[in-house]
């Protein structure tokens, strides 16, 4: 029996009905920091508030599994800037 996948749309939350609500699906926005080239930042309307993943060791935010994945992403889509 193959799934049926469903499509996403902007603004909504989808809860998963195989694991009693406890996982959530929601579409994202990323987009890398303007001045610092080593940010990239992760929003979506009305669930999560803009958050930071960087590849500063130093930082709070230094997550660079994320970063990275980010990063393939952005450059993917011929959005990453050197």
């Amino acid at each position: 029996m193959s799934k049926v996948k469903k499509p996403f749309y902007r603004g909504e939350v989808y809860k998963s009905q195989n694991e009693d609500g406890r996982t959530l699906s929601f579409v994202v926005n990323i987009y890398q920091d303007k001045n610092d080239k080593e940010k990239i930042w992760i929003v979506s309307n009305d669930i999560l508030a803009p958050t930071e993943a960087n590849n500063h060791p130093q930082s709070v935010n230094y997550h660079p599994k994320l970063f990275r994945r980010l990063k393939e992403v952005l450059i993917k889509e011929g959005r990453w800037v050197e």
